[in-house]
């Protein structure tokens, strides 16, 4: 069983070539050229050096020296080889099989049930300090305050004074009068 996959360069000027030189009287609606290249997909030729790409499936013919292709093009060699590398490492992967040492919360946190619990009150303790980690209230304090002040997230909001906005531009303005007033 063949299977097609985007024909390569090779395939492609074949199937060209075999169109530009099939008579043209004997094409005389889209249906005959469908035909054709059907014909191009399915049928192989007694020639021994057309033949069928193990890549992408469709008949090309091969130009090299000693008639030892196998694949039509650059691009489905590569894919041949992505195809055969794949495999290798699931072959790889199944044969050298190791299994996943699980760790310690694995083995000792039911999280599974409706209430999850713990196994060991000690594995506990060293996984929940680093989610919740116990401040001060002067630190609560502070971070309340600031939170007030500048709003919720880490960066601070930039300071609006007022009127700074027209003192800039008055000062821009004037900045220009003067350099119109050297020059011209």
């Amino acid at each position: 069983m063949v299977t097609f996959r985007e024909p390569g360069e090779g395939a492609i000027n074949y199937a060209i070539y075999i169109v530009e030189n099939y008579d043209d009287s004997k094409l005389k609606n889209r249906e005959d050229l469908l035909n054709l290249m059907y014909a191009i997909m399915t049928q192989m030729p007694p020639h021994k050096r057309v033949k069928r790409c193990e890549y992408c499936g469709y008949v090309w013919y091969d130009d090299s020296l000693r008639n030892t292709k196998k694949t039509c093009s650059a691009e489905c060699k590569t894919g041949i080889k992505t195809l055969q590398r794949r495999m290798q490492r699931a072959d790889r992967a199944l044969l050298q099989r190791k299994p996943r040492k699980k760790t310690k919360k694995e083995i000792n946190y039911i999280w599974w049930l409706e209430y999850p619990f713990w196994l060991d009150e000690y594995e506990m303790l060293k996984h929940s300090w680093k989610y919740e980690i116990p401040k001060d209230v002067e630190v609560m304090t502070f971070i309340d305050a600031n939170n007030q002040i500048y709003g919720t997230g880490n960066r601070r909001k930039k300071v609006i004074k007022p009127g700074y906005e027209d003192t800039q531009a008055g000062q821009r303005f004037y900045k220009l009068c003067v350099n119109k007033l050297r020059t011209g």
